[in-house]
């Protein structure tokens, strides 16, 4: 007896909805941004594992980053609490510093040549190229750590990664019987067919998901299926060409080109 496909995306479809309402419903002050479905390997392999559920919100995503950078401070055995200008904070002690004594200028002191004159000129120019260079990379650094935090392998489009990140669809032993299912057809009609037939299944629940959802959240809710090896092919299959376009512009020109 192979798989009742119908059957298995409408418990999918049913088991995701419940899940993701209940902690929408729960959380009315954040704002839900992502749902995804992850957890099935493409890779063969003994059993054919049940999706997981995963949703993040924007002030989830900011938290746990938050949270991150602290810890790197911490392992680099910086003082968190302490700020890092606290020398020129304007509240410092200055009763307690050493005032250096005004320089004392003798007539011949006063008088400077025209090389040395040149010589101040040109350390100028090279300190003023040198602060130019470190503002412009400075800001292509910051450039490109705002695309690593926007693109889709940061964390805030990893379900693994996210605040709400391995919801369980399916409890035993109804997980145990749709994966015993789902390997039995792969060992006879072959693990590709069968992964390809599971992975339109999934999509097709995430079209459903972000439609229900949408109603109730504040912003566009982006719904797919998460696989690293094929990551562009799932976004395509599952974003809206706005959202593509909106969050993942290369692969919305990708399509606009096709």
């Amino acid at each position: 007896m192979g798989v009742d496909w119908t059957a298995l995306e409408e418990a999918i479809r049913v088991a995701a909805l419940r899940h993701a309402a209940e902690v929408i419903e729960a959380h009315p002050e954040q704002t839900f941004y992502a749902i995804a479905l992850h957890g099935v390997s493409t890779e063969e392999s003994e059993a054919i594992a049940m999706p997981l559920l995963a949703l993040n919100s924007v002030q989830a995503l900011a938290r746990d980053r938050a949270a991150e950078s602290r810890e790197q401070l911490v392992e680099r055995g910086e003082d968190v609490d302490e700020p890092d200008d606290y020398e020129d904070r304007p509240d410092a002690d200055e009763h307690n510093a050493l005032e250096p004594e005004p320089p004392v200028a003798d007539e011949d002191s006063l008088v400077i040549s025209d090389a040395e004159n040149d010589e101040d000129s040109e350390d100028d120019e090279d300190a003023d190229d040198g602060e130019d260079l470190d503002t412009v990379l400075a800001a292509i650094e910051a450039d490109l750590d705002e695309d690593d935090a926007e693109s889709f392998y940061s964390d805030k489009w990893e379900p693994s990664d996210w605040h709400w990140s391995s919801i369980d669809l399916c409890e035993e032993p109804a997980a145990g019987i749709w994966s015993e299912a789902l390997t039995d057809q792969a060992s006879r009609e072959g693990w590709e067919p069968t992964i390809k037939r599971y992975y339109h299944c999934l999509v097709a629940v995430a079209h459903s998901l972000r439609d229900v959802l949408n109603e109730r959240t504040s912003v566009d809710l982006v719904s797919y299926v998460a696989d690293e090896d094929h990551a562009e092919k799932l976004l395509r299959l599952c974003l809206t060409d706005q959202q593509l376009a909106t969050h993942f512009p290369q692969l919305g020109d990708l399509v606009q080109g096709h």
